[in-house]
């Protein structure tokens, strides 16, 4: 059984006007629900290493690729989930569970860098670019209100991190979902991969 049990998952589509109430809305949350788990979509990887690099997996030059890629493309989502120690997804006493999807209007597909076959994939699942750069937010004032907020965190590098933990546990993205892996099964991957680690103390 999942340990998100039966309830079917809502995404909330945050856009500039709601931003505030929603950020509010997590910040109250936290206090019963602390573990939280994000996830940030760029317009694919521009600087892409070897494959003699990416088998030597040097830490060193993975985070130099990976800043490289980050300084120079804008960001287009920021996923974001809460769970307890549990494992159970934030339910506000409703029978779904809820997490966040914070669009951004930073990138400009007529302007910015980005990758074809990315923005092809975010197209497919439904990112709606023009929506983005009318009524998005403002990353600058995203983070500001972030901080203001007292929402910490730091998520580079967890992802690939959280999946080899999460195949050692026997825990696998399609357990979760049938569709294709994508932010949401990244979002989830946190609690999931978390509830396994502390079964496995216990």
């Amino acid at each position: 059984m999942s340990i998100f049990g039966n309830k079917s998952i809502v995404v909330r589509r945050v856009f500039a006007e709601d931003s505030d109430s929603e950020l509010l809305m997590i910040k109250e949350a936290i206090l019963t629900y602390p573990f939280l788990s994000i996830d940030i979509e760029f317009p694919g990887t521009i600087f892409k290493p070897s494959k003699q690099v990416i088998r030597e997996g040097n830490p060193v030059i993975n985070y130099h690729y990976m800043k490289s890629n980050v300084d120079v493309l804008q960001i287009i989502q920021l996923g974001l989930s809460l769970s307890d120690a549990q494992g159970n997804l934030l339910d506000f006493d409703f029978p779904f569970s809820y997490i966040w999807e914070f669009n951004f209007r930073d990138f400009n597909i007529n302007r910015d860098h980005y990758a074809r076959d990315s923005i092809e994939l975010f197209k497919h699942q439904g990112i709606d670019f023009e929506k983005n750069k009318e009524k998005g937010i403002d990353s600058k004032d995203f983070a500001k209100k972030f901080w203001d907020y007292g929402l910490v965190f730091n998520s580079y590098g967890l992802k690939s991190s959280l999946e080899k933990i999460a195949q050692t546990l026997n825990f696998k993205s399609e357990n979760i979902f049938e569709s294709k892996w994508n932010e949401t099964n990244q979002m989830l991957l946190f609690p999931l991969t978390l509830y396994g680690l502390v079964k496995t103390i216990r």
